[in-house]
């Protein structure tokens, strides 16, 4: 099973908080285990793992699921599975999903085959199918058809395009979210101080100084040097705060590969203002059915954490990717749960030892905001021209 939709970014735009409104729709299935596979995000993984490795690792169980034999699972992951998630008071906490293990009916073999044969024809065709036609043919099986999606905020980049292109049908539904690139930038830089992102300088300064002045330090650093400032598209990586603020740059690499009317544009500003309007706008765009279970609304925000050293980030970021290789790619998760609860229970350890919550509410300074201006001007300039719409009022302020 391929999924029908994808929420192709950007980071800290919102992502995160449509992901927690899809994982409460009973119609959908969203990508098994973690919320944000790095499988395309790794275009090394793509090439040597193989198309199908990706349906089965992160879709393998979307039969059961439409047998009522098991749930989406919930998320897992380092980054990811240490944030805060506020509800309205109405929609209780977040309940993890998880397998039935009480159901041992001895016709699962025989039932799964004969509903991947109903409700996923040709599953390995990456073709969409479309909300009509799943209409008819839930209606012809009796069965309950769930919409596969993946929200994923680190998809925007060149070489995960070309992959997506060449892998998913061009009818696929992608989402892209947006928010004020300075905003974005800034919120960016404080979540990535103390996961190994930045340079080891950029932290050291950061720590002396406070974010304000830490920020705008960076910025200048980078945006004030021509060379640095030329490479921030050729190494994305590695100027991945500025990088995924260029979001008309990172579209035009998906419109190669996929048509506009195919496309939606989602303002991180009208998404707070309304996230229930918004949410079901994009729910119908996708083909999903509405469920009168979900509450809204619902702000989720990944953890900020302060390093307590400049080198700190770097032995927290060898050990996400100890996580990514074990537990994603390796599915150690599953088959040695002792092991994976040991590995958490001691990166618990690390990031109590290593950092400490960042409580710091610094306002970006305002030379720094109009520095960042001038630089996403013209990437705002050609937003407007590909949504037809104008960015919202709060974009490119300069208080």
């Amino acid at each position: 099973m391929e999924p029908s939709f994808i929420c192709i970014g950007f980071q800290k735009c919102g992502t995160t908080s449509l992901y927690d409104l899809l994982k409460k729709n009973k119609n959908v299935y969203l990508t098994e285990d973690v919320k944000e596979p790095m499988f395309y995000r790794v275009p090394f993984m793509r090439a040597f793992l193989g198309r199908k490795w990706y349906c089965h690792r992160y879709f393998g169980h979307y039969v059961e699921a439409v047998l009522g034999k098991t749930d989406n699972a919930c998320e897992v992951g380092l980054i990811t599975g240490r944030r805060g998630h506020v509800e309205s008071p109405e929609s209780g906490s977040a309940a993890c999903c998880s397998k039935d293990e009480n159901d041992t009916d001895s016709q699962d073999l025989s039932s799964c085959a004969k509903a991947e044969a109903d409700c996923c024809p040709g599953e390995t065709s990456a073709k969409f199918e479309s909300p009509a036609t799943a209409s008819h043919r839930q209606s012809q099986t009796g069965r309950h058809r769930l919409i596969a999606g993946e929200v994923n905020a680190g998809l925007g980049y060149k070489n995960c395009t070309k992959w997506i292109g060449k892998d998913f049908a061009p009818n696929t539904k992608l989402i892209f979210m947006m928010r004020d690139p300075a905003d974005r930038c800034y919120s960016a830089y404080k979540y990535f101080l103390a996961l190994g992102f930045l340079p080891v300088s950029a932290v050291a300064y950061d720590l002396k100084h406070g974010h304000a002045k830490g920020f705008d330090h960076y910025v200048r650093s980078v945006l004030c040097h021509k060379d640095r400032r030329r490479d921030i598209m050729k190494k994305h990586f590695k100027y991945m705060c500025f990088s995924q603020g260029n979001y008309a740059t990172l579209i035009k690499e998906y419109l190669r590969y996929f048509p506009r009317s195919n496309m939606k544009f989602v303002f991180f500003e009208d998404f707070v203002t309304d996230q229930e309007a918004v949410t079901k706008d994009i729910m119908h765009f996708c083909g999903i059915p509405e469920d009168d279970h979900m509450v809204f609304p619902v702000k989720s925000n990944e953890t900020n954490f302060r390093a307590i050293a400049p080198l700190s980030p770097k032995y927290l970021q060898f050990m996400q990717a100890l996580y990514y290789l074990f537990f994603e790619f390796w599915s150690l998760g599953r088959r040695c749960p002792s092991f994976f609860n040991g590995f958490m229970s001691f990166y618990d350890w690390s990031m109590e030892h290593f950092t400490r919550p960042d409580t710091g509410s610094e306002k970006m300074l305002p030379e720094t905001r109009k520095l960042l201006n001038r630089y996403y001007r013209r990437q705002i300039e050609q937003v407007e021209d590909i949504t037809g719409r104008k960015a919202p009022a709060r974009w490119a302020r300069t208080e």
